[in-house]
């Protein structure tokens, strides 16, 4: 046969994809004048792979797990958040993460999510049981704690936990926890006894973010406090001076586990300077004190709230002229953040936790002096009481202060 040929190339074999995509995000929104964003925020992740291409993104919203990246992510809960973001190229290559950081401020216009509870404490809380699980944002906008609404009413235990069962199966498939920590949220449901004999009653709401709840409250002495119902809180004025109190009239407490949300709102670098009155007597037409504001001051317990590094001695957690807290035990988070705030009286034992940890707790024994002294002040002596009224302060225009959630559980 005729002999044939035939011509061929040989190249180098294609080099191996080992570059990892790259990432960027752009957050976007309306800022104040401190460049935080005014309400919300909303950030969108991009990547690029010149070689294989992207095959997934991924984000993790405030150390929470990564989540798949399909659309602009939406932050408008106030305080300090980060996002980091990742990518993996259909070679496997996966990039390292980047963090943006940005600020959510105070502002109205877009509606916060519809919780059943507002917590966000750091862990997930089941009862008293802390499951050390992070309370993580999840994808409908509440925390984890938020959806567990282990401080309603539950008819049974049965009932508690079959409701807890159907959010953790969610979590789950959803991706925010994995399943050791579903096992430990549902095994410290179970140990929380929730809903069965002398368990079954949850938290009161004192104040509820509506006109309506407001309207059981009254101001006494200087200062006020305006509604935000938006996001259903109050903050205390920048316009109407003095210091003064709004308390609850309608009825005094005996033994009690109080529980709100507080955030800082003081202008600018400052710290604001606020308390809750807790065990004083009616303020009005009192025989020793006709200023009502000062009856709190004199005859009840002022619980801290101060976060500010220099000026007055107790801090945030403290007994105010009796137990003092300092700022390294005070638990201070990035101002501009809500705080849970628990204030627990047994008998004269009282108990302070912020944001699930107990960072003060104090004896209200006879004989003890108020401190720095003050020359009418009737000490512990003087604030012996089984029961008694509930208040808040408002110290002046510049400390800026703002409530929300405020409930109650007697003991």
């Amino acid at each position: 046969a005729d002999e044939k040929s035939v011509d061929f190339t040989v190249v180098e074999p294609p080099s191996q994809d080992q570059t990892a995509p790259e990432t960027s995000v752009k957050v976007e929104g309306d800022k104040n004048s401190d460049g935080a964003f005014i309400t919300s925020a909303r950030a969108t992740v991009s990547a690029t792979d010149d070689d294989s291409g992207v095959e997934k993104v991924e984000y993790s919203l405030d150390g929470g797990p990564y989540l798949a990246y399909t659309a602009p992510v939406i932050v408008d809960r106030v305080g300090h958040h980060t996002i980091a973001h990742r990518a993996t190229d259909k070679a496997g290559n996966t990039s390292e993460a980047k963090k943006v950081s940005f600020t959510i401020a105070q502002g109205g216009g877009v509606p916060a999510p519809n919780c059943a509870e507002f917590d966000e404490r750091h862990t997930v809380f089941v009862g008293t049981i802390d499951t050390g699980v992070p309370n993580r944002i999840t994808r409908n906008r509440c925390t984890i704690n938020e959806l567990i609404e282990d401080e309603k009413d539950w008819s049974s235990h049965a009932l508690f936990l079959k409701h807890v069962t159907a959010v953790l199966d969610k979590l789950k498939t959803d991706g925010v926890i994995d399943q050791r920590e579903r096992k430990a949220i549902n095994q410290a449901a179970k140990k929380s006894g929730i809903g069965k004999p002398g368990q079954s009653e949850g938290y009161t709401k004192l104040f509820d973010g509506t006109a309506a709840s407001l309207a059981k409250w009254e101001q006494v002495g200087g200062g006020k406090f305006e509604l935000n119902e938006e996001e259903g809180s109050i903050t205390s004025s920048t316009e109407v001076e003095g210091m003064g109190m709004l308390w609850l009239p309608n009825r005094a407490y005996g033994d009690y586990s109080l529980k709100l949300q507080w955030r800082d709102d003081a202008p600018g670098s400052g710290n604001a300077n606020g308390g809750v009155f807790v065990r004083f007597p009616k303020v009005h037409d009192h025989p020793e004190e006709s200023r009502p504001e000062w009856v709190a001051i004199k005859y009840g317990h002022e619980i801290q709230v101060n976060d500010r590094p220099d000026g007055d001695m107790y801090k945030t957690g403290s007994v105010y002229g009796f137990d003092r807290v300092g700022l390294g035990g005070a638990g201070v988070t990035p101002k501009g953040t809500w705080n849970d705030y628990e204030i627990k009286v047994v008998g004269q034992h009282y108990e302070i936790y912020r944001n699930g940890v107990l960072i003060n707790e104090f004896d209200n024994t006879g004989g003890q002096l108020f401190e720095p002294p003050r020359g009418d002040d009737p000490g512990t002596d003087g604030r012996r009481f089984a029961s008694g009224y509930i208040g808040l302060q408002v110290h002046g225009v510049t400390d800026v202060i703002s409530y929300r959630d405020i409930r109650i559980k007697e003991l």
